[in-house]
């Protein structure tokens, strides 16, 4: 677990830097079948998150029509990593980023598995160098939200990086469920659980369902997109899910499905019975890399049976599943929120790692590293936080944001 102080951390030389220099080759690539061979390859790794594979990278690019800069890094003739950005423009500048990630949880970029091997750093202007060469048209690269193992490793380790500004947060999981609810005050969740199924019988029943099929998937993901906004609106946020191309993107990856059946984004959410047959008060998007289980986001419909809190009862009923197909880590992602401490013992601190590419990227990095550092203080400040809250309340109310930073980590 990362330290949870601001700080810029100088990465320490690696010995076996100062006794040989290695170049590194970049080659960059627009489309996802010019590398389609590497890629598969290299996203079987289990340590690469299901945010760089292709599905969540196809469904980005096709949903938003984002232009895909596809970078492969050659040292001594061996894959050293591929890299899925996108280049976005911000006052001026062109940032390069992992495709996608204002919606995801924790990035690590495409990296072959190579435990038990050394790992020989890329000095930061062997890197700038190889990137402008290949011809990525950006002023910076910020390789954001990495777990630590990775921003340890080649090609990030020698860059320079702060601490990003959410943690993010999980549910260590094995087959005894009972193990996995000790973790977190078992027998107080236990209780819980049991008083939200006695309010949810007075009211007819319910029904836990999956999205087993499109036709399904679709209609959990049309609740939650007509959930979630009135949540965001309520607490003062703008709604990142109204783009069409967001949108898009989401139902692509539902409906993207693997050779065993298995969606790219599964569906989850507790459906009424009786009187309220079919209505739908809870919706879960969850994504699965080997054993790991990433909450994408949820919502809930507090207009009936508020008092049962569904949202929970969706999450318990989920985790007990996950355990019991083997999962390993129930991940309720980047964001601080007090659901997910009740639920998570363990807490992980992200990196945020930058390379300038330009005049411009070297002029501007230090107020990029200032703005993260500055959202950080105010995220873990409950009184900054609160004044933070008041001013992007009044901001949405009077139209004048949509940045989806503002609210991904509520989602």
């Amino acid at each position: 677990m990362a330290n949870a102080h601001d700080i810029t951390v100088t990465p320490l030389p690696h010995p076996a830097a100062a006794r040989r220099r290695n170049p590194v080759s970049a080659y960059l690539c627009n489309q996802i079948g010019g590398v389609g061979r590497v890629w598969d390859q290299l996203q079987a790794n289990p340590d690469v998150s299901f945010h760089q594979s292709r599905a969540w990278v196809e469904s980005w690019a096709g949903g938003t029509g984002a232009r895909l800069s596809i970078v492969t890094l050659e040292r001594e003739g061996q894959t050293l990593a591929a890299l899925p950005l996108e280049i976005v423009k911000t006052g001026g500048l062109k940032i390069a980023r992992f495709a996608g990630t204002a919606y995801s949880n924790a990035n690590t970029g495409l990296l072959p598995d190579n435990q038990g091997e050394e790992d020989i750093p890329v000095a930061p202007a062997d890197l700038a160098d190889a990137l402008n060469r290949a011809g990525l048209a950006a002023d910076i690269v910020l390789f954001d939200k990495l777990l630590p193992e990775t921003a340890q490793r080649a090609p990030y380790s020698a860059l320079s990086r702060v601490w990003h500004h959410n943690p993010s947060f999980q549910l260590p999981l094995s087959a005894d469920f009972a193990a996995v609810l000790a973790q977190i005050n078992g027998k107080r969740r236990r209780k819980k659980f049991r008083l939200s199924e006695r309010r949810l019988e007075a009211v007819g029943g319910y029904r836990h369902i999956t999205g087993d099929d499109d036709a399904q998937a679709l209609r959990l993901l049309e609740t939650f997109l007509k959930q979630k906004p009135v949540r965001l609106a309520a607490q003062g946020l703008p709604n990142v899910f109204a783009d069409a191309g967001v949108r898009a993107f989401l139902a692509r990856l539902a409906m993207t499905r693997d050779a065993d059946g298995a969606p790219g984004l599964e569906l989850h959410g507790i459906e009424l019975q009786g009187q309220n047959e079919g209505r739908i008060i809870a919706v879960a998007g969850l994504t699965t890399k080997d054993r790991h289980i990433t909450c994408q986001f949820g919502s809930i419909d507090e207009t009936i049976a508020a008092d049962a809190s569904a949202g929970e009862l969706l999450f318990y009923r989920m985790i007990e599943q996950a355990s019991a197909a083997g999962a390993t880590v129930f991940d309720f992602g980047v964001g601080d929120q007090l659901y997910k401490r009740s639920w998570c013992p363990v807490r992980t601190d992200l990196v945020d790692c930058y390379l300038p590419l330009s005049l411009k990227g070297r002029l501007a990095a230090p107020l990029l590293t200032t703005s993260i550092k500055l959202k950080r203080t105010v995220k873990t400040s409950p009184r900054l936080h609160r004044a933070a809250a008041w001013v992007r309340g009044l901001r949405v109310r009077n139209g004048k944001t949509n940045d989806a930073d503002a609210s991904r980590d509520e989602a």
